[in-house]
């Protein structure tokens, strides 16, 4: 496609993104598919190739959150047109265009619908943080917290451990006020 882009004098004129659906579960977890808010299932791959980046920027790697909602916003900008204010998400192109790294998100929302009934795929809701992760399960009033730093696999859910009643509480009302303004 660069190649393509190069022959027709387009390259240094298009923004090029790279992204793809989510991940697959291959038995971690005892699950299949991609449906749930573990590691595995929520990450997407994301590569930018923006001609207004500076060369000693190339092929770096940015591991700040970057959403779907993200992807509208930054192909408007890259147009010259202002997204419109009801429209969620930012324009990602400040990551990896500023000279001094902007204030970023460093948590998000997580939200999946209930497919077919609750017994195939229930619903399943979470805060996201590079350190922590909060998550519910609605349909069946369930909590789990885990701690990313020393648990990456998502193994040890420390939601009724008595000395993570501070933070589950914490991570409970940020919970909230995130999904609310998710609406």
């Amino acid at each position: 496609m660069l190649a393509a882009l190069r022959q027709q004098g387009l390259l240094e004129n298009t923004l090029v993104v790279f992204t793809a659906d989510n991940g697959y579960f291959h038995a971690e977890h005892s699950l299949a598919d991609k449906w749930y808010p573990y590691e595995e299932s929520i990450r997407a791959p994301l590569i930018v190739r923006d001609p207004r980046m500076p060369a000693a920027q190339r092929g770096q790697t940015n591991d700040d959150f970057t959403l779907n909602v993200d992807l509208a916003p930054t192909f408007l900008a890259a147009a010259g047109v202002a997204a419109p204010a009801r429209m969620q998400g930012r324009d990602l192109s400040s990551l990896y265009l500023a000279s001094t790294a902007p204030s970023w998100r460093t948590e998000f929302f997580y939200e999946h619908a209930t497919i077919k009934n609750i017994h195939f795929i229930p619903s399943s809701e979470a805060l996201v943080r590079k350190d922590l992760k909060y998550l519910y399960w609605p349909d069946f009033q369930h909590e789990e917290l885990f701690d990313l730093t020393a648990d990456r696999a998502e193994t040890h859910n420390l939601a009724t451990a008595p000395n993570q009643a501070k933070t589950l509480a914490s991570l409970r009302s940020r919970f909230a006020e995130l999904k609310a303004a998710a609406k």
